[in-house]
C-alpha cells in the first residue's frame, strides 16, 4: 500500500484562514496526501495541548505555514504563540517547511521593520556575544526607539501585534523561503504548493515519518539503579567520616557525570542549541585551612594548583568560596568550563570540555545560566549528593 506524506498545516485559527485551511486539506487529500490539522485529526489530546501539536509536527513530513495579521494566542511569559512553537518544532526537527505570509503584512515588515530590526539584532549579538533569548525584545526596542510617530500610529491603527515582526524575522533567519499569501480560493496557490512538493520529491527525500517510543518506567528504574550504585560506591570509600582514597573517590564522582547540549531558553518548546559539553573529564576538591584553599585531591585531565591564597581573586575556587555561591567559569585557552560548588569548608570543582564550538571568554560568560542548566539538568541528583557528602567530611 502507498504511504501518504503527512503534511502539517499550521496557522492561527483566524476566521479568514479557516476556509483556506479546509480547501487546502481537500486539495492535499485529492493528491493522495494526509493533511494534519488541529481541528480535524489531533485526537487524543495530551493534558498540555501544545505537546500534542508539536508531536504531530514531528510525525509530519512537510510543514506548511500560513501567516496573516492575526497572531492568535500570545503567551507573554514565553513570548511565543502556538503557531510559532509549531514552526520552531518543524525547524528543530529539520522538516521541509513551506511558508506563506500575507502580502500586506509582508509589505509593512519590509518597508518599516526589516532594516532597523536586522541592525538592532546585529548590534545585540556584537555587544553581548550571543543571540537574544527572544527576538520580540529587539522588536519592542525597534518600535520604541527607531520608528517615527507616523509609523507607530500606522501600526497602532491597524492593531498589528509586534510579535508578527519577530515571527517573520525568525522565519527568514531560519533560511526558509517565504511566498506571498493571497487569501482567496485561487488555483495559483495550490499550483505553488504542488510545485514545492515536486521539488521536495525530486530531491529524493523520503516521506516516511520516523516514529520513536520511550519506555518511561523502564528508564526511571534504570536511573534509580544507577544512583544507588553511585552512592554505594562513594560511601564505601569513606570510613569514620574521612575519605580513604581521594583519587579513587573522585574517580567515582566523575564516572557518571554526563555532558549535554547547551540551549537558549532551555526546557521550553523553543529551546535552541548553541553549543555542547562533553562528559566531566576532571575534578578537584579544595578545603579552606588557615586562610588558604588547599588541595585535598584530584582526578582526571588536570594538573591542579596545590593551594590558593584567599586574596587571589583570579582563582575560580577562591571566588566560589568567598562569594559562597555556585560559580561557572571558562578557560578560552583550554576550552574548558569549570563548575564550582561550595559545601561548608570545601569547594568541589568539575571540569567540562566544550566539544562543538570554540567560545571566547565573553561568549562563555554571556551563557553562564544556560551552561549551568546543561550541567545540572542531567546530573542534579549526583552532584547534589556529592556536594552534601563532601561537606560532611571531617577535618
Amino acid at each position: 500500500m502507498p504511504n501518504p506524506a503527512k503534511i502539517f498545516i499550521s496557522s492561527a485559527y483566524a476566521d479568514d484562514l479557516k476556509p483556506l485551511r479546509q480547501d487546502l486539506k481537500a486539495h492535499l487529500e485529492s493528491c493522495g496526501h494526509q493533511p494534519l490539522l488541529f481541528e480535524e485529526n489531533f485526537y487524543p489530546w495530551a493534558d498540555d495541548f501544545m505537546d500534542t501539536c508539536c508531536q504531530k509536527v514531528r510525525e509530519s513530513d512537510i510543514f506548511i505555514l500560513l501567516v496573516n495579521d492575526f497572531v492568535g494566542t500570545y503567551w507573554e511569559d514565553g513570548k511565543t504563540t502556538p503557531t510559532y512553537e509549531e514552526f520552531y518544532t518543524a525547524i528543530d526537527s529539520k522538516k521541509y517547511v513551506i511558508a506563506f505570509f500575507d502580502t500586506k503584512i509582508k509589505k509593512v515588515y519590509d518597508e518599516h521593520i526589516r532594516i532597523p530590526l536586522s541592525e538592532r539584532y546585529k548590534e545585540y549579538v556584537e555587544e553581548h556575544h550571543r543571540e537574544p533569548n527572544y527576538t520580540m525584545d529587539v522588536v519592542e526596542l525597534v518600535i520604541e526607539e527607531d520608528l517615527g510617530r507616523g509609523q507607530k500610529k500606522m501600526l497602532a491603527e491597524n492593531n498589528y501585534h509586534p510579535f508578527l515582526w519577530a515571527f517573520i524575522f525568525d522565519v527568514q533567519k531560519a533560511r526558509v523561503w517565504t511566498e506571498d499569501l493571497v487569501i482567496s480560493r485561487s488555483p495559483d496557490f495550490y499550483e505553488k504548493i504542488n510545485a514545492y512538493f515536486s521539488d521536495h520529491l525530486g530531491q529524493g527525500i523520503k516521506l516516511i515519518p520516523h516514529k520513536e517510543s520511550m519506555a518511561v518506567n523502564a528508564g526511571a528504574a534504570k536511573v534509580l539503579q544507577q544512583f544507588q550504585e553511585y552512592t554505594t560506591s562513594l560511601l564505601a570509600l569513606i570510613d569514620d567520616g574521612e575519605v580513604i582514597d581521594w583519587e579513587e573517590f573522585l574517580k567515582v564522582v566523575i564516572s557518571q557525570l554526563s555532558g549535554g547540549n547547551i540551549y537558549v531558553r532551555p526546557g521550553t518548546r523553543t529551546q535552541k542549541k548553541v553549543n555542547a559539553i562533553g562528559t566531566c573529564n576532571a575534578v578537584t576538591v579544595y578545603k579552606q585551612d588557615s586562610g588558604k584553599m588547599k588541595l585535598c585531591g584530584s582526578y582526571g585531565k588536570t594538573t591542579p594548583t596545590k593551594e590558593y591564597d584567599l586574596t587571589d581573586d583570579t582563582s575560580y575556587v577562591v571566588n566560589c568560596y568567598v562569594n559562597n555561591n555556585v560559580e561557572t567559569s571558562y578557560s578560552e585557552a583550554k576550552e574548558l568550563l569549570y563548575y564550582t560548588i561550595k559545601s561548608r569548608e570545601y569547594v568541589l570543582c568539575l571540569h567540562y570540555p566544550l566539544i562543538e564550538k570554540k567560545w571566547t571568554d565573553a561568549q562563555a560568560n554571556s551563557y553562564k545560566d544556560e551552561v549551568e542548566y546543561a550541567i545540572m539538568s542531567n546530573n542534579t541528583l549526583l552532584i547534589d549528593f556529592v556536594a552534601d557528602l563532601i561537606g560532611g567530611i571531617r577535618s
